[in-house]
């Protein structure tokens, strides 16, 4: 039996469950371990059950690994779901109550009739994916290679003239032909004013003479994800844009410094947060300094002011400090960062 499935079973037996109903898609790709669409899994000590309906199921069994039965479902899943934990005489079965919806729940609840008690649950799968074993590694590390191919390609192609939605059509064109699912999340292209707005839409807007262009992307490759932001300069670069490019490559230069085994999340924001603060610039970083990716572009562990944990071998994830001038532009640098036993590794490359 593989070590997830284990570290699920002994989850369920601290929190007294008979089983677990996984419904968030990241955490039945990462049990079944394959890419999962539309599925639902019931783990149990008694049987591990992946449902799924016929569009999938000849897709599915070539993929289901020992200790795994299919069960097609082309009516009610949630009958079927509720039928099959009772037949396995469950009484508690705990379900991951940020991905479940309130009129599923429901309607589960309304089938099982108070024969089954529906106990919600968080973090049970996402905790042990935030370490991240070789083979995630390699698979992570292969997206990151191919982020820095893409960017490397639309350096090339970014000039005066071009549209942002023209640059995001680029890119995912490029990451298809390098054997990526899609992109990770909505790509970024933010010109000019645009890049003062973190989460800017790309669109229309023309990209100008001496403006900044801040591009943050990423690629999903074999299911897992990679981010990476840079920004480019057109013609000139003005001197404000100069200096705050340079204290936010600085904040990150000395968060990446602090990354190691044990090493306080939030330690690691506030090095960063407090030398953006020190050049004056405090209330214009207005997010956390990191996320964890893998199976999902952003999940745990957050690099916050407010989590205490502390970091492991194995996990990954962003630094990307920003300051963002609201009206005029704004800079965020972020590269992916694996810990490794001795400190870490950088695996978006350097910046250049």
């Amino acid at each position: 039996m593989s070590s997830r499935l284990n570290h699920v079973y002994s989850q369920l037996k601290q929190r007294g469950l008979d089983g677990l109903l996984v419904s968030v898609p990241a955490n039945i790709s990462y049990l079944a371990e394959f890419l999962s669409r539309d599925a639902y899994l019931l783990i149990s000590g008694k049987r591990n059950i992946y449902f799924t309906d016929s569009r999938y199921t000849e897709e599915v069994g070539k993929s289901l690994k020992p200790g795994f039965k299919l069960q097609e479902c082309n009516g009610s899943v949630f009958k079927r779901i509720a039928e099959v934990s009772l037949s396995l005489g469950l009484k508690r079965l705990g379900f991951e109550e940020r991905h479940l919806p309130f009129a599923e729940y429901n309607k589960t609840r309304e089938i099982l009739n108070g024969r089954l008690e529906l106990i919600p649950t968080h973090s049970i799968v996402e905790d042990i994916r935030q370490v991240k074993d070789a083979r995630e590694i390699s698979t992570i590390k292969q997206a990151a290679e191919i982020t820095r191919l893409a960017f490397e390609h639309i350096k090339k192609f970014i000039a005066c003239g071009v549209k942002e939605v023209e640059v995001v059509a680029e890119f995912e064109r490029f990451i298809r032909y390098q054997g990526c699912n899609s992109s990770a999340f909505d790509i970024i292209v933010a010109s000019g004013p645009n890049s003062s707005q973190p989460h800017h839409l790309s669109g229309q807007r023309i990209l100008r003479e001496n403006e900044p262009v801040l591009i943050d992307f990423g690629v999903d490759y074999q299911g897992y994800k990679s981010d990476l932001t840079r920004v480019l300069f057109l013609g000139k670069i003005k001197v404000l844009v100069r200096k705050v490019y340079d204290i936010v490559l600085k904040a990150q230069e000395l968060a990446i410094k602090k990354v190691r085994p044990g090493a306080e999340m939030a330690a690691i924001d506030k090095v960063a947060r407090e030398y953006i603060a020190s050049k004056g610039y405090a209330g214009y970083f207005t997010h956390n300094l990191g996320h964890g990716l893998g199976l999902e572009v952003h999940e745990d562990p957050r690099i916050s002011g407010n989590e205490a944990s502390a970091l492991k071998p194995g996990m990954i994830f962003t630094i990307e400090p920003g300051i963002y001038l609201p009206g005029r532009f704004g800079i965020r640098i972020e590269d992916m960062i694996l810990v490794t036993n001795k400190g870490c590794e950088v695996l978006s490359g350097t910046i250049n």
